[in-house]
Order: structure tokens, then C-alpha cells, then sequence
């Protein structure tokens, strides 16, 4: 049959790859599946040092799951899909389950291995199951798993939007996946979710972490907000943090916040000392926003020295930490004060001022931060704190693009096939559009023209940001392919036909 085979592994991932932390080289490949896939040596290299914590604990028993995501600089390694989703042909996402063993034949007493599956597809939740399934019966490196696996997923339809059953490894997975990763509220469970310890499906574009888990860490609770405006402007952010896993699933659950407007920036959920900082425009490249973790302090020393050196703004600073009692409401303005958690960075070699939060426009609500606040003193016997946060930033983000819906709406133009486009958008016309009819979220200010004021600074803000282009482009390649039938029949998820 002509053109390209409806199954393959290949459709879904490159490889698996185990990485072994060798005492005197340091991290290495112990083996890839299938062992015929051409990695550079430059991609190898990066793969091992992504796939390892940079400081670990050595007590950790636990195993760490964690992503990255590097540049494909491999000439052999052509990656293709037959239909939506294609991936990324110049992008390797790599899901991990990084393990420490005690060994006392070792020099350190405990042995290091990392479980690496790559794959063109940033489906992380997804890949993280499937890791979790091939090592729970606690073998992390064993070839014979990893082949049967390979066997079982390279039987597989590729990857297409709606819902796929996916039988592996003894179980069966329902896989969901939407037709862009920036829809919202993917994988949030209904108001009384089964008590399972794993859900009964898994959306490709799920967060990977938590806000139960995540908020513990945080500086205060308003700094939600701060981080959505952050986000929703496309301004770049660094996410300190003591783990690879808490820089990746704060980063992930970040993003999530303001969907549907995918961040347009550079996102490395964890980065290394020995990883290329080109990308994000850091040592040569082109700037350009980003969000990155990072475990290193040094690196966060580097990170503000470059954007200094280049007059670029200042990224925002997330440091997320262990601390004594409650997360507080908000920030103390006091460098001292015993509640200001996030003051001052404690880093080795002197400590980085964190500096507060910039003037913002949003106002946080008061109804939220309480609930919040409530929801965090009740600790691990309640897991609706991150449904709660989820719902009310993707209601929030709804609020903010309605007026930008309703200007587009009255600029709509049909072509002569009859297809709807946009005109040519005109940032002066929406922002006129917007005084007249105003929107409904909540800004700050004192009185009606300080409002006004907070309104027109965020709006402009954003229609000059790559978040507005993103956001457009998907949101006028979605209508074209939802009016040529190509999404399927409502509702979006329904079982494959194919």
C-alpha cells in the first residue's frame, strides 16, 4: 500500500534509553531501544546530562519523574506522523524516571540510573504512565522489558486527534488527544471523581504536576496571579527549585494556567549547566521569552548575568522551597520579615535578590485567595485545591479574550469560497473597541480611571505579545479545519472511526 504505514513505534517515540551515572565519567548511555536509532554524539550527550538530577539527595529513595526537552542536531533522525499530531521534527521531548539504588559495592555506596523514553510529542502525563507501568515491578534497565514494550506500542495506530485504546504492559489505556495542546482544563476530573490510583484515561496535554503539591512550595498565594499575568504577557520566568520533578510540574501546571493561549516564549522545563543556552537567547542566538527550571543556582547566576549584559528585562524569579508553617496570603514588603519567604534567594555564594513582583494590572479576588488559603490548611486530606485553581484562571482567561472575541467577530470576513478568515487585525480599533464596551475582569486601581488605565495597559500589553499571534493562529487554524470536517463530530474526544 502507497504512502506511509498507519502503525509504528516510530509514529509515537524515537527510543528508550537507559542512562547509567558513572562515578568517574559521570552520566553515560548504558543501552538505547531500538539500538538502531542514529543519535549525534552532541545529542547523546545531552541526553545524559538532562536525564540526571544536578544535586540529589542521597538519602532519596524515591524515584524522581521529571521532562526536558532539547534541539534534534541528529541528520539521521527524520521524524514524521501520517496525521495530526505530527510533532516536532526539530524538537526531542524526553519523559524520565530517574532512579538511586543502595549498592555498596560502589564508590558512593548507591547506584544511579535514568529511564529515558524520547519522543517527538510533548504528550508528558502520557509518557509518564507509560514509564511507571514498565518500572513498577522495580526493574528500571532491564532490555527484555524495554522490547516488549517497543513490541506492544509499535502495534499501535499512530497518534491522530480524538481517543485511542491502547493496550499495554497487562493494561489497557485510554489516551485522549485534543486538537491543539493549548486547550483547557484537559484531564480535569468531574466534581466527584473516582478514588483510583490511576485515572481511567490520560489527555495527551495534561499537566503533568499538581497545585496540591506545587502550592506548598510557593511564596505566598497572590503570587498566582502575578505568575498568570507573567504568563499571559509572554514574559520570561525562572523556576528555582531543589528537584528536577518540582521544576517540571510547576512549569507544566503553569502553562496551563492561560490556556487556551498557548505561551509563545522558549519552555525548558529543566535545564543543566552543560545544556546550550542558545535557544532561549542566552550565549548567542536570538532572544526571545522563555520558561525554564533549573536546580543550580550558579545557572541562575548566569541566567541574570546574560539578560543584564543584553538590556534585557529581568526574568521573574519562582523559587520554590520548603517552608516552616503556612504558605502566607501575600508578600511581606519587609526584605527581613520572618513571612517573606522568597525575599531573598539563600544561594550558595551569595544570595539573589529575588525583587518583588512588578506593578501589576489583574487584581487577585479575595474569594479565591480565601478559598485557597482554606484549601491549604486542610493539607493532604483534600485533593481540590488544583481543580479549583485550574477552573478559576481558565474562567479568568475566558474573561480576558471575550472583548478580543467580540472585536474579532464584527471584523469577520467571508472569502469567496466562503470560508471564514480574519481581516487584517488592527490593534488601535480593538483598543477603541474596548473602551466602548469595557470587560468583565476584575483590574487594579482606586477608582474607575485607574481601572481604565489597568485595562488599557494589559490589553495593549498582550496584542503586542507572541502569546496574541499564537493564540490567533490557532484560533483561526482550528476554525478552518472544524469548517473542512477535519476535527470530527462534537464532542471533540469521541472514539476514533478509523
Amino acid at each position: 500500500m502507497a504512502g506511509s504505514p498507519t502503525t509504528g513505534f516510530h509514529h509515537w517515540a524515537i527510543a528508550f534509553i537507559v542512562c547509567n551515572f558513572n562515578v568517574d565519567v559521570g552520566p553515560e548511555i548504558e543501552f538505547v531501544y531500538p539500538p538502531n536509532v542514529q543519535f549525534s554524539t552532541t545529542d547523546l550527550s545531552a541526553i545524559c546530562f538532562n536525564s540526571f538530577p544536578e544535586q540529589q539527595n542521597t538519602e532519596t529513595a524515591q524515584d524522581l519523574t521529571f521532562n526536558f526537552n532539547i534541539g534534534n542536531n541528529s541528520p539521521e533522525i527524520n521524524l514524521s506522523s501520517p496525521q495530526a499530531p505530527y510533532g516536532s521534527p526539530n524538537t526531542f521531548h524526553g519523559c524520565c524516571v530517574f532512579r538511586q539504588e543502595l549498592d555498596l559495592t560502589m564508590k558512593r555506596s548507591f547506584n544511579q540510573r535514568t529511564l529515558v523514553l524520547l519522543s517527538q510529542h510533548n504528550f508528558i502525563s502520557f509518557y509518564s504512565r507509560l514509564l511507571h507501568q514498565i518500572t513498577e515491578t522495580g526493574v528500571l534497565s532491564d532490555p527484555t522489558v524495554l522490547e516488549e514494550a517497543y513490541s506492544q506500542m509499535h502495534v499501535w495506530e499512530a497518534p491522530s486527534v480524538g481517543r485511542h485504546d491502547l493496550p499495554f504492559m497487562g493494561e489497557r489505556i485510554i489516551l485522549d488527544i485534543a486538537p491543539h495542546h493549548a486547550f483547557p482544563l484537559q484531564g480535569l476530573p468531574g466534581p466527584t471523581p473516582l478514588i483510583s490510583d490511576k485515572p481511567s484515561s490520560i489527555y495527551a496535554y495534561e499537566p503533568l504536576g499538581n497545585w496540591d503539591t506545587i502550592m506548598t512550595f510557593m511564596p505566598c498565594i497572590t503570587d498566582l496571579h502575578v505568575l498568570y499575568e507573567k504568563l499571559l504577557l509572554c514574559e520570561s520566568i525562572v523556576v528555582i527549585a531543589k528537584s528536577p520533578q518540582l521544576c517540571s510540574e510547576a512549569i507544566s501546571s503553569m502553562v496551563d494556567l492561560i490556556r487556551p493561549v498557548p505561551y509563545a516564549g522558549e519552555i525548558k522545563p529543566y535545564m543543566t549547566m552543560q545544556v546550550e543556552f542558545r535557544s532561549i537567547g542566552i550565549d548567542g542566538g536570538t532572544p526571545r521569552p522563555f520558561i525554564i527550571g533549573i536546580t543550580n543556582p550558579f545557572l541562575l547566576k548566569r541566567v541574570l548575568s546574560a539578560t543584564e549584559s543584553t538590556n534585557r528585562t529581568r526574568p521573574h524569579i519562582l523559587y520554590l522551597q520548603n517552608f516552616d508553617g503556612p504558605v502566607p496570603t501575600k508578600r511581606h514588603h519587609s526584605l527581613h520579615h520572618k513571612s517573606s519567604r522568597n525575599a531573598l534567594l539563600d544561594l550558595p555564594g551569595g544570595g539573589i535578590d529575588a525583587h518583588p513582583p512588578s506593578k501589576r494590572f489583574i487584581k487577585s479576588e479575595s474569594a479565591i485567595i480565601s478559598q485557597i488559603e482554606t484549601l491549604l490548611k486542610l493539607g493532604d486530606q483534600t485533593r481540590e485545591l488544583g481543580p479549583l485553581i485550574r477552573r478559576h484562571f481558565s474562567e479568568l482567561t475566558a474573561q480576558f479574550l471575550a472583548p478580543i472575541n467580540r472585536y474579532l467577530a464584527t471584523s469577520n470576513v467571508v472569502s469567496p469560497s466562503g470560508n471564514h478568515r480574519y481581516a487584517s487585525f488592527s490593534a488601535s480599533g480593538f483598543m477603541h473597541d474596548l473602551a466602548k464596551h469595557g470587560t468583565s475582569m476584575k483590574l487594579r486601581g482606586q477608582g474607575p480611571m485607574q481601572r481604565h488605565r489597568s485595562r488599557d495597559g494589559l490589553y495593549a500589553a498582550f496584542v503586542h505579545s507572541p502569546n496574541f499571534y499564537s493564540w490567533l493562529d490557532m484560533k483561526t487554524t482550528l476554525e478552518q479545519e472544524a469548517s473542512a470536517g477535519l476535527l470530527g463530530p462534537a464532542p471533540v474526544f469521541s472514539p476514533s472511526t478509523s
